[in-house]
Formats: structure tokens, sequence, C-alpha cells
């Protein structure tokens, strides 16, 4: 397979996937938070990826890209419309003369006559594409973490019973922030996660080589190049991370530009005071920490303070693509980041009572109430929850609340219903007795308040 035309990092894991497609396997693909899932997941819906697998299973096939952040609710339907959706504007793209068919099983899933519609009309549009394209058809779920932890288990089922009905046929590649079967502990997550038990593709940080050909293709974007010393510089801070590579190399360009070279070290001093301080570098490593379990954390923790890692740990942490091999005449394996060791230092720093009330550390991400650290929020439940901390003991409207959490663009769109939903599944996260509770409150027929102390229970 010829690497001119596939992303320019990630080749290996590209072609891991297709080697395990080719043997009829369904794919997980699993990194922390911009490690590249998703570019790795687009590569494979290019045309010259879905020739290359043609030319090695003699067939055709369809690889549909599905962003599950599309999904308007974490329902069954909401996860069938957005997959359908997927379908019909891939099918368009191609002019696929089977799209007609699609959309109506597609219309009937945005409009169903009753519940049991919305399956039946998914499962058809699947059939449809299986049994009347002579083709493999290849579902790329991407952000399916939410999908995997929320929603109702039957939609894994449904997805299970289709590939066991029609095997190599139909194949799911996944991209999750951990295993599947590390989430939610359920005898029918788990029957789904059995389909990807020995095709599992880790996503690490990118080789020295891979850094240093995204960092001068970058480089080169902005009519510059890279020398060697700014190479180490980009490798040592961002470690391979994609995200934190383009983040260092944008200061790096800004901080350097028009700078002599004898003042090179200068520069780069000031571009290490700016990547302290940087937003977006900092919202990016508190991210990164809050998808680590508590045992991960602390054990990242220990090796930065106290240069000691539990033997146990380190195949984990190596796993999670969080470590780097030991310097020269070092005992101890190294964080795969400068960046992200100081943002350690700091969370061992902070490491202390915390108050009562809901309290956000919106550095690492991490939410607490009365001094106990919650559940992990999804994406959504965290935006509502910034939301409301915002406004703490303020009212908060049905229409603030979706211009804040789904966007200005969705007011129409996100019913009451839609919103209580969002609303309950926070709530179960703070409080103790969600029937009760004493933060979250509804003011009925206006809108919802988080109380900074608690409020008596009626």
């Amino acid at each position: 397979m010829s690497g001119k035309s596939f992303i320019y990092y990630r080749n290996n894991d590209l072609k891991r996937v297709l080697d395990l497609l080719a043997n009829d396997h369904c794919v997980a693909v699993i990194g922390l938070s911009n490690f590249g899932k998703s570019v790795l997941l687009r590569a494979l819906q290019t045309p010259d990826v879905m020739q290359h697998l043609q030319a090695r299973i003699g067939m055709p096939s369809l690889f549909v890209y599905v962003d599950c952040n599309r999904m308007l609710e974490l329902s069954p339907r909401g996860f069938y419309e957005a997959t359908l959706r997927a379908v019909l504007e891939m099918l368009i793209a191609i002019d696929d003369p089977l799209r007609a068919q699609v959309d109506a099983q597609y219309r009937i899933v945005v409009s169903p006559p009753n519940d049991f519609a919305v399956p039946l009309a998914f499962n058809d549009a699947l059939v449809t594409l299986v049994e009347s394209g002579g083709r493999r058809v290849v579902l790329l779920l991407d952000e399916f973490d939410q999908v995997l932890d929320g929603i109702e288990t039957r939609v894994l089922l449904n997805l299970r019973a289709l590939r066991d009905r029609y095997g190599a046929a139909l194949s799911y590649v996944t991209a999750t922030i951990a295993p599947l079967a590390q989430g939610r502990q359920d005898d029918d997550v788990a029957e789904f996660a059995e389909l990807f038990d020995a095709s599992k593709v880790f996503l690490g940080p990118l080789s020295a080589q891979e850094t240093r050909s995204m960092a001068a293709a970058l480089f080169a974007a902005a009519g510059d190049s890279l020398d060697e010393a700014e190479s180490a510089f980009v490798a040592a801070q961002a470690g391979g991370h994609p995200g934190l590579i383009q983040a260092v190399v944008q200061t790096l360009l800004q901080v350097e530009s028009g700078a002599p070279g004898r003042f090179q070290q200068q520069a780069f001093e000031l571009a290490n005071a700016a990547l302290e301080h940087d937003r977006l570098i900092g919202n990016e490593l508190a991210r990164l920490w809050a998808q680590l379990s508590s045992t991960e954390q602390q054990a990242v923790i220990d090796l930065v303070t106290l240069d000691r890692l539990p033997k146990e740990m380190r195949p984990v942490l190596e796993q999670r693509g969080l470590l780097r091999p030991p310097e020269d005449g070092a005992d101890s394996p190294q964080l795969f980041s400068q960046l992200f060791a100081r943002f350690v230092r700091r969370q061992a720093l902070h490491r202390r009572e915390r108050p009562s009330g809901v309290w956000i550390d919106t550095d690492s991400g991490e939410v607490w109430v009365d001094g106990y650290a919650v559940p992990t929020l999804t994406d959504l439940e965290y935006r509502l929850l910034l939301l409301l901390y915002g406004r703490l003991d303020k009212l908060c409207d049905k229409f603030q609340l979706v211009e804040a959490v789904w966007g200005q663009e969705y007011i129409d769109d996100v019913d009451d219903a839609r919103i209580e939903k969002l609303v309950s599944r926070l709530r179960a996260k703070l409080e103790d007795h969600p029937g009760a509770a004493r933060y979250l409150v509804t003011l009925r027929g206006r809108g919802y308040r988080l109380s900074s102390t608690p409020e008596a229970i009626s």
C-alpha cells in the first residue's frame, strides 16, 4: 500500500486497522483525547483506502463515518438518526442509487409513527445497504464513548445482532478513550464488546519521526522551515501528542517569527513561558487528565513527584500512551510530554481538602460535591454544569441552556423533554438522592438553578 495518499502519520495504525478488517474483524481504536482517533477514522473513508481494502478482499467496501457528537439526543432514536444521516450523506456524495431507499427509512426515523418504527427503519436501511449493494459496509463510529456509557443497551444488542446476521459483510470500527469492556458494567455491553476482544488498536504518542514530520508540515504551511533545535523543542514539550504538537508549533512560530538565530534559546524560553499560560493547551491537558482513572492519576503523580511507579501500573500507562522510555542513566520511565509532566505537578499541589458544595476544577475538569469526586461527566453534561456553575444561585432558562449546551442553531430543535433528560442525568451524578435534589433544583415552568449551599428537602 502506497503511503503517498494517506495521512502523513499513523500509517502503521491505519495499516493495522485495514489488516484486521481484511480478516473480517470489527476493530476498536482506543486512545486519549486528540491522539488522532478521528483523523484515523476519517482516513479510512478516503477512496484510496477503500480501494486498497477492495483489492484485498475481492469486493468493494462502503465506509461510513459517523460522528456520535452529532447526535441530537442520547437515545436510540438519536443514535439511529445520526447514523442514517451519515449513511445518506455518503450515498448522496457518491451518487449511489440506493440513496432513495435509505432516505425513505431515514424519514421514518426522523418522524416515526410509533416507537417500534425507529429500530425497524434503521435495520431495514442497513439490510438494504448490505443485501442490495454487493459490498461490505463498515460503520466508523467516532466519539463512541457517550453511546457506550449512556445509551439504552438495546441499541448495542441490535448492532451485535446485525453483525451476527451478516458477519463480515457488516463491520464496525469504534473510537473510544478506554477499551469498550472498561465502560459500563452490563451484560449487554459486554456482549457487544466481545466483537472487539481480539482486535484492539491502541493509539500512543507519535514516533520521533512522525512528530518531526508533522511539525515540519505545520512549519511549511506557515512558510517556514523546521530546524533540529526546533524539532527537539517540539518533541520534548508535546511528546508526540498530535493536539499538543499543533499548539506548541503555533506558539513557537509566534514567538520566533523574525527573531535572529542567535536569540533562538531566548525564544525557546519565551515559548516555554507562553505555553504555561496558554488557555487552549491548558484545556487540552485538562481533558487528558480527566480521562484517567483515579488510580492512573495517582500513579502519574507518584512518578513525577517521587520518581516512583508501581510495577503493575507501568503496562497500564504504557498502553494509555503516557510513558516514554527512560532517559540515559534513569531507572524510571518518563511521562511522554514535559507539558503534561508540569501539569501533573500542579495537580499534585492542588490535591487538598475540597470546599463544600459543588466545586469545579476548570484546570483539570474534575467535579466535586461536598469533597467527593463525582463520576465522569459526558460532554453535554459538563457544558450544562459549566453554565449553571457560572450562574451559581441564579436562574437559567431554557434558551440560555440550549444555547450554551447545544448551540444557538438548535434553539428550535431541542424540546423540554430532551432538556429534562439531560438535567436528570447530571442530577443523578451530583446528588445523593436525585429525587430530592439539594443543589441542582428545578424552578417549575421557569428553568433550573445550581445552589451554592444545599437547599432544604421538603
